[in-house]
Formats: structure tokens, C-alpha cells, sequence
């Protein structure tokens, strides 16, 4: 089988039923963005990793296919909420809704979009479980969010800190789908566990890959330019590293006028990156990125082959070998 294929495949169904799950028009003010925002495209990996997870668990990866737009539409609600937290302008490359619209219609429009994923969860025998996982699922985004907004302010965030809040802002999303889509299946709970660990991991490893990318990427492969964390000031996974280890002079001037100054201009890039090659950040961050892409392939052993466990691990290498 071609994964590549296949998941462009589930791609095209995805995105029909997005077209074809809301069709009311009026009130403008809300439909209007609501379908402007959801048409922007994207990758849709929630929702096809619901059907892979689906699929793998033994079912048919189609029964799953509602489940998995309703997550999708739910991660799109917190884009839109994250777009005017952020005072974000564009979100690939097109004005986000709050700028073209503005902040009362935006929140208003985020608000459906809990509404209409909720509305499109169909009836099944582990609707309750569904339910239930797919509310903590959104509640655990939510905390995630709160603790990346503290990070903000915070002097002191350790790296346990940042794995606590990437595992709720990153991984608890990945792991409702994957858990929705072995539900849906009638899974047991083994095979609902390796499915939960897997996508856990899955999403630790993307976000920490995400922070290194940021710095040593190619730019014409990483679609932006590299050095974009540090002048926004964030507490990657590098940056608290680098901070819980340096001791040199220079780097604790760095890193004191970084945390000072919630960001230093793009000039400091280039010094960022090394102290991050004289501290080992970079090759301890590629090893943790290995090691939970290793996870998540081990927590995939207690399910039976087929073509959408195959899935499952093409994705994680898909995504382990984007290019550094």
C-alpha cells in the first residue's frame, strides 16, 4: 500500500465532510467566518489519525470519520481563541477572522465551533466514553494553554514544567483522537492504551522537534525563517535547557537579558545557536525526540497488523525524518 496515497485519500473525505457539515448560511456574521477559517486547509492530521487509529484498532477507519471532523473543528476553535490571545494578524498567510472581522465575532465564532463539533459526534454504543474523552480532551488544551501563558511571565520554568504543558497543549489533542478512534472501533482497553501512548508521544516528540527546527532548520523546507522563537521570546524546550545548564558568564548574560527582555531581535540568533552547539542542547534534543518517537512505536506492539497500524508507523516516520 502507498501511505502517502492512502492518507490523501482520507485527506479528500475529510475535507468534503467539512464542506458538508454545516450548511447554514445566516447569520452571516457568524457562518461567514466560521467557513472562511475552516476552509484555510491544513494537514488535517487529527482527523485522519482518528481513522488511522480507528482502522488499527480493527474497525473501519469511514466509522470514524464524524468523530475525527469533530476534532478538527474543535483544534481550529482553539486556533481562532489562540489568534486574538496572540494579537496574531495572519495565520497562513491570510488575515486571521479576528482582523478581518473583529474580537466579538471571533469569539463568537469559536464558541460554535464547540457547538457544531459537539452536534456532529453520532450516536454509538461508547458515546458516553466518547463524549466524556472528547470534553477532557478540551478541557486539558485549555490548562495547556494557561500554562503556556504563564511560561511567559515565569523566570523559573524547568523542563518538567514544559513537558507537562506540552503534553496537555500538543499531546492531549493527538491522544482524544487516537483514543475517539479506538472507541469507535470497540476496542479494548490494551489496545486503547497503546493507542493513547503512542499519539502521547507522537505529540512530544513533534513539539520538541518543532523548538529544534526553529533553529537549525532549511528554511525553504521549513516554510519560515529559522530564529523566530528566540525573538518572540519563548521558553522552548532549548532555551530551558540552555538555562538550566549554563554557567558560563557570557551565557548567563544571554540568557538573562533573553528572559529580561521576553525575546532578543534576530542579531542574536547566531549566538543562540552557539551556546546552544557549546552546551550539547541540540544533540540532547535530537535524542529525546528519538527516544519518544521510540515510545510511540513500542506502544503500538500490543495491536494486531494491519494496514492502518502500517499507517500509524509511517506517519511516525514521516514525521521523525523531517529535515533538520
Amino acid at each position: 500500500m502507498n501511505f502517502e496515497t492512502k492518507f490523501d485519500e482520507f485527506r479528500k473525505i475529510i475535507e468534503n465532510r467539512i464542506k458538508e457539515a454545516t450548511q447554514i448560511f445566516e447569520p452571516i456574521d457568524l457562518y461567514e467566518p466560521y467557513n472562511y477559517f475552516m476552509a484555510e486547509g491544513g494537514k488535517r492530521i487529527r482527523p485522519a489519525l482518528t481513522m488511522m487509529a480507528c482502522g488499527a484498532a480493527g474497525g473501519a477507519p469511514e466509522s470514524a470519520l464524524d468523530c475525527g471532523v469533530a476534532l478538527e473543528i474543535m483544534h481550529n476553535f482553539t486556533l481562532v481563541h489562540d489568534d486574538i490571545m496572540d494579537k496574531s494578524d495572519f495565520r497562513r498567510n491570510r488575515p486571521t477572522v479576528h482582523k478581518k472581522w473583529n474580537e466579538s465575532i471571533a469569539i463568537l465564532t469559536g464558541d460554535a465551533m464547540i457547538g457544531f463539533a459537539y452536534r456532529l459526534i453520532p450516536n454509538h454504543k461508547r458515546y458516553f466514553e466518547i463524549i466524556q474523552t472528547f470534553t477532557n480532551g478540551l478541557i486539558e488544551v485549555c490548562e495547556g494553554q494557561v500554562y503556556d501563558m504563564q511560561f511567559n511571565t515565569s523566570q523559573n520554568v524547568k523542563i518538567d514544567d514544559y513537558i507537562k504543558m506540552i503534553g496537555k497543549k500538543t499531546s492531549a489533542l493527538l491522544e482524544t483522537c487516537s483514543v475517539i478512534g479506538g472507541l469507535v472501533a470497540d476496542a479494548d482497553d490494551k489496545i486503547i492504551s497503546g493507542l493513547r501512548n503512542y499519539a502521547k508521544y507522537l505529540g512530544l516528540a513533534f513539539q520538541i522537534q518543532d523548538d529544534l527546527l526553529d533553529m537549525i532548520a532549511d528554511e525553504k523546507v521549513f516554510g519560515k525563517k529559522v530564529g523566530l522563537d528566540i525573538q518572540e521570546g519563548k521558553k522552548t524546550y532549548l532555551v530551558i535547557l540552555a538555562n538550566e545548564r549554563a554557567e558560563k558568564p557570557e551565557h548567563r548574560e544571554l540568557l538573562d537579558k533573553y528572559y529580561n527582555s521576553n525575546g532578543l531581535s534576530a542579531e542574536y540568533v547566531p549566538k543562540f545557536n552557539e551556546m546552544f552547539v557549546e552546551l550539547g542542547i541540540f544533540d540532547e534534543a535530537k535524542s529525546k525526540i528519538a527516544e519518544y518517537f521510540r515510545f510511540a512505536e513500542e506502544a503500538l506492539k500490543e495491536l494486531a497488523d494491519n494496514d492502518c497500524k502500517k499507517m500509524l508507523l509511517w506517519l511516525l516516520d514521516k514525521l521523525n525524518n523531517r529535515n533538520y
